[in-house]
C-alpha cells in the first residue's frame, strides 16, 4: 500500500508549514457501505506566527498560498487520475465512467488549518486513484498478501506489519522520509521568510504527526498509542510518529480460530465425558449387583 500513498503525499510534503497547533494528520477509513475516506490535514494558525512579531500580512499571505497551491495541486490531482482513466488500455468504457464517478474532492478552510477530504465509493477506486499502476496490474497488486501468521494450538495471528506514510522516503529530499522533510522544509521556510529565533522556529515547526486508521471491525488489534469508537461507529487506531521516529513500523492483527483443533478437542471431551458416564454407570450396576447377591 505504501507507493499508493505516496502519489498523494508528494506535493504535501513541499506545501506543509508551521504555525500548526495540531499535528499535521493523516486518515484513512472505511465505512459500512465500502466508501473509502482519506483525509489530509494542514495545521496553520496565523496568531501562532503573529504571537512571536510576524506581521500580520505576511501571516496571512502565507496561509493564502497554503491554500492557492493546495487547490491547485489537488485540482491537478483529479485532472492526472482521470486522464489515466482514459488511457488506460484495459478499462472498458463503462469502467472508465464508473472510476471517474467515483471520487470526491472536498476542501474544509477553518481557522485550524485546512482539510482536504477525498471521498471514494470502493476500495478499489481508492487504490487506482493512489496508485501509479494499470488496473489489471493492479489488481494483481492487491490480491498480493504479505500478512504473517503466527500459529497457536487454539487461535492464531495474522499480523500486517509496515511503515506508515511518513516513513516514506521523498523524492525531494535523499534520505529523508516524509516526516523528518517536512520539518527540514518548514524551517528552511521560515529561516528564509522571517526573522524568527531558531528557538521560535523550533517550537511551531511541526515534529509529530498522527497516522490514523478507522475501520468498522471490532475483532481489528493493533499496537496504536489510541484505540476509540467514534460516534459514526468506527473504530480509529491513532499511531504518534515523531521525526526523529518517523520510520516506526506499526501492527495491525486479527485472530483466526483453529476450527479443527476446537472440533477435535469437543470430540475429544464428548468421549472422554461418555468414557465416564459409562464407568460410573457400570460401576453403578456392579454395585447393585453385589447388593442382589448379598
Amino acid at each position: 500500500m505504501k507507493k499508493y500513498l505516496l502519489a498523494i503525499f508528494v506535493c504535501v510534503l513541499s506545501l506543509m508549514l508551521c504555525g500548526c497547533s495540531n499535528a499535521p494528520t493523516y486518515s484513512l477509513s472505511q465505512s459500512a457501505d465500502g466508501k473509502v475516506t482519506q483525509t489530509i490535514f494542514i495545521p496553520y494558525v496565523e496568531s501562532e506566527l503573529t504571537d512571536l512579531g510576524v506581521e500580520q500580512d505576511v501571516a496571512t499571505e502565507i496561509g493564502n498560498t497554503i491554500r492557492e497551491r493546495f487547490n491547485l495541486y489537488f485540482l491537478n490531482l483529479k485532472t492526472n487520475f482521470e486522464t489515466r482513466v482514459d488511457t488506460d488500455p484495459e478499462l472498458t468504457i463503462k469502467d472508465k465512467l464508473t472510476l471517474k464517478s467515483g471520487c470526491e474532492i472536498s476542501f474544509a478552510p477553518s481557522e485550524l488549518g485546512f482539510l482536504y477530504t477525498l471521498t471514494f465509493t470502493s476500495a478499489l477506486h481508492y487504490y487506482y486513484f493512489n496508485s501509479d499502476l494499470q488496473y489489471n496490474d493492479l489488481i494483481e497488486e492487491l490480491s498480493m498478501d504479505n500478512s504473517v501468521t503466527e500459529k497457536g494450538f487454539f487461535t492464531n495471528k495474522i499480523i500486517s506489519t509496515g511503515s506508515t506514510v511518513f516513513g516514506l522516503n521523498t523524492q525531494f529530499a535523499e534520505n529523508q522520509t516524509l516526516a523528518q522533510y517536512i520539518t527540514s522544509y518548514a524551517t528552511t521556510l521560515l529561516n528564509e521568510n522571517t526573522s524568527l529565533t531558531a528557538e521560535q522556529i523550533q517550537a511551531v515547526v511541526p515534529n509529530n504527526f498522527v497516522y490514523c486508521y478507522g475501520t468498522t471491525s471490532s475483532k481489528l488489534h493493533s499496537d496504536a498509542d489510541r484505540t476509540y469508537r467514534y460516534i459514526d461507529g468506527l473504530y480509529y487506531h491513532e499511531w504518534d510518529i515523531s521525526s526523529q521516529d518517523s520510520e516506526r513500523q506499526i501492527s495491525t492483527w486479527t485472530i483466526e480460530v483453529n476450527s479443527n483443533v476446537w472440533y477435535a478437542t469437543i470430540l475429544i471431551c464428548a468421549f472422554v465425558l461418555l468414557g465416564i458416564l459409562l464407568i460410573v454407570d457400570y460401576k453403578k450396576r456392579h454395585q447393585k449387583g453385589d447388593k442382589q447377591a448379598e
